[in-house]
């Protein structure tokens, strides 16, 4: 039986000096949080010594799997090197090609620290070419902590308006968010209205092309397509956040997969495998606004293009460039559907896996999530129950019912075939 007495200690220890024993709310865990001693592989251990096969891969980005051998080295050659940050080097050229290369929207490259930075940039970006201030996010879609998208990310259903017209709820005490509008994932309709209707003041929209922060909600066929001529047509920028999707669906991304190329894109987590890197990539028309000569955009920032990061960056994006990493995601993410499938159809419950590119969710309902309001009929009390059989069985599943899971590519055969063996054992447990 395990035993997480250390955990516990450390948490009450812990939880003295920072406020809920972690250093972000996404951390937290009740009873308290699991503090971790080591990581290897598609493999994690908490201090107590219990052994995981991990599907939360560090919220994402661990997309070649912990400490994976080509990174660590490309790391420790760079630490030798004494260069850190606060110059300028060959390897930032270097990695910033790679990009161009690999993904369709990247005609010019900027490096940040974290995915909420590059949301930032690239909105001051938007605003500064189209001298517009109103920005459109997705209803649902956690695009970082900034103000202007800490809006609607999972709302109070009582709250949320209309579908037609939802209403910006801010989703933290000290959001100022006057200039965001919110519409909902896969329905182009409204957000033509909106756009329409706000032309003259919006200066862009940003989306994950995949909503990956309900879970796993893919796009209809056409939405995406529909989307973009929506925002050539009436003169607003496209941003994708690909944050999540990147590299994982595609080498080039989400954009790549589903051929739609964004104006903007944002990447971070899968970029450094793990390491705190992110970028805004785009139009280099457009990303010429925060030139420091003849721009009128500040792009600042000490710690961008740390080289620690973007040492791992040139050694992960060598991993991943020829497809070979996403085509195994992909393929792992469709047998692990078709054996969850299985076991819900043979245990006749209402239960299905949504997933693409190594992102996976499972949902307790009858029909495909295909928004944030879709998911108001969850059954989520079923998800409790499967998750925590989950993690009694040594699989780290996250015990949230709107939680993206993953796998990297170290996860092997034997690794898929014990989740997907936990997942038949956890639906039985479910149904008793």
């Amino acid at each position: 039986m395990r035993v997480f007495s250390k955990s516990k200690e450390l948490y009450k220890s812990a939880e003295k000096i920072v406020p809920g024993g972690v250093h972000t709310n996404f951390k937290y865990m009740y009873p308290h949080p699991l503090y971790f001693s080591k990581a290897k592989g598609s493999r994690i251990w908490d201090v107590d010594g219990n052994e995981y096969i991990d599907c939360v891969v560090n919220f994402g980005p661990c997309i070649l799997g912990h400490a994976h051998p080509k990174v660590v080295e490309a790391v420790k050659t760079q630490i030798e090197s004494g260069l850190t940050v606060g110059l300028e080097t060959e390897l930032n050229i270097k990695v910033s090609k790679k990009l161009v290369d690999m993904v369709p929207s990247a005609e010019a490259v900027r490096f940040s620290n974290t995915g909420t930075e590059a949301v930032m940039h690239c909105i001051h970006i938007a605003r500064g070419h189209t001298g517009r201030n109103k920005i459109i996010k997705i209803e649902g879609c956690y695009d970082g902590w900034y103000d202007d998208v800490l809006v609607s990310y999972h709302p109070p259903p009582k709250l949320t308006g209309p579908e037609t017209s939802p209403d910006p709820i801010p989703d933290s005490g000290g959001i100022v968010a006057k200039d965001t509008l919110v519409v909902p994932f896969n329905n182009s309709e409204v957000m033509e209205k909106v756009i329409k209707q706000n032309r003259e003041e919006v200066a862009a929209i940003i989306m994950e092309p995949v909503m990956l922060n309900i879970g796993c909600a893919l796009p209809k066929d056409g939405y995406l397509k529909a989307i973009r001529e929506i925002t050539e047509d009436n003169d607003v920028l496209l941003i994708f956040d690909e944050v999540r999707t990147g590299f994982r669906i595609a080498p080039g991304g989400a954009q790549q997969y589903y051929g739609i190329t964004p104006d903007l894109t944002v990447f971070a987590k899968a970029i450094a495998n793990g390491f705190p890197l992110s970028a805004v990539v785009g139009r280099k028309d457009i990303i010429k606004v925060t030139d420091p000569i003849e721009g009128r955009v500040l792009y600042a920032g000490t710690y961008n293009a740390s080289q620690i990061a973007v040492a791992a960056a040139d050694a992960t994006l060598e991993q991943l460039k020829d497809g070979t990493v996403q085509e195994y995601l992909n393929r792992s993410t469709l047998d692990l559907i078709k054996r969850f499938d299985e076991t819900v159809k043979s245990k006749r419950i209402s239960a299905r896996i949504q997933g693409i590119g190594g992102n996976f969710q499972a949902y307790f309902a009858d029909s495909e999530i295909t928004n944030y309001r879709s998911t108001y009929r969850l059954d989520v009390s079923m998800y409790a129950k499967f998750q925590k059989a989950m993690f009694d069985q040594n699989i780290y599943f996250w015990p949230n019912h709107l939680f993206c899971h993953g796998i990297s590519a170290s996860h092997n055969k034997t690794d898929m075939e014990e989740i997907a063996s936990a997942m038949s054992t956890a639906i039985s447990k479910c149904v008793d």
